[in-house]
């Protein structure tokens, strides 16, 4: 099922399986995914106005007083939470749009952003085929016709090289978060051929950058992704959902630490 009519909070209060438990039960266990908190922060809100300045022209963001002190801001959050809107301080305003704009001046992400296939922001659920466990995803764009997905990554370091975003990858899960965005819509029947990280940096230059996900990284993610909806489906079946850990665990020397 496809749907545009879901705001991003309405589409997080949804109890299918999204990328985010599959990355947490793979880097910690099942019970941080059964356990965790869905939180906010300043740099959470910089980044949700990012992606609202180049996907939807900034329309859900309002530019809010200097500061978050006293009652101006308070009064203008109020408003701004009323009409559904993201209030950010000047700064944090300026930066998220700094930050949108720069982004957009690369000619292959302003030419997939702005294709007139483009789907922003559709939420989308399907039942694993696998696991009978429901899923969901929400990716910032897709171009079905040209099997295209893009997804906007604000981060500390976009370039290229293998400690810069390429790191970034496998300590975040992002090729988890492909393989799955992916997989879930291909089940719904829209075939993906590439997929696309886009990214730009939280200070200046803020210097963006382009990726592709290849095939091998998407073959090798998918096994690790499907192994993981496993592991949720049992424990959701045995209602077990703790750590897996053993009880007791031995610190040994690190090699770097040797000789």
């Amino acid at each position: 099922m496809r749907t545009n009519k879901l705001s991003n909070t309405e589409y997080h209060a949804t109890a299918a399986i999204s990328s985010s438990a599959v990355k947490t039960v793979a880097s910690k266990s099942i019970a941080h995914w059964k356990g965790q908190v869905r939180t906010e922060s300043t740099a959470f809100d910089v980044g949700t106005a990012f992606h609202d300045m180049v996907l939807e022209g900034g329309i859900n963001t309002l530019r809010g007083p200097e500061d978050r002190r006293g009652g101006k801001w308070k009064e203008a959050r109020a408003e701004a939470e009323a009409d559904g809107k993201l209030l950010l301080t000047e700064s944090d305003y300026d930066l998220a749009q700094e930050m949108a704009t720069q982004i957009m001046r690369q000619p292959r992400i302003a030419e997939i952003i702005n294709h007139a296939g483009a789907v922003k922001e559709e939420s989308i659920f399907v039942k694993c085929p696998e696991t009978g466990l429901e899923l969901k995803c929400r990716p910032d764009l897709y171009i079905e016709s040209a099997g295209i997905v893009l997804d906007l990554k604000s981060t500390v370091d976009a370039s290229p090289s293998a400690r810069g975003f390429q790191s970034h990858v496998w300590n975040y899960g992002y090729d988890l978060q492909a393989a799955f965005y992916s997989y879930v819509l291909q089940i719904e029947g829209i075939k993906v051929k590439h997929f696309y990280f886009a990214c730009t940096e939280k200070q200046p230059p803020f210097a963006s950058c382009l990726f592709e996900v290849s095939d091998e990284v998407l073959n090798h993610a998918h096994h690790r992704m499907i192994n993981v909806l496993i592991r949720i489906k049992e424990a959701e079946s045995h209602k077990c959902f703790d750590t897996g850990w053993p009880s007791v665990n031995k610190i040994y020397l690190p090699e770097w630490m040797k000789g």
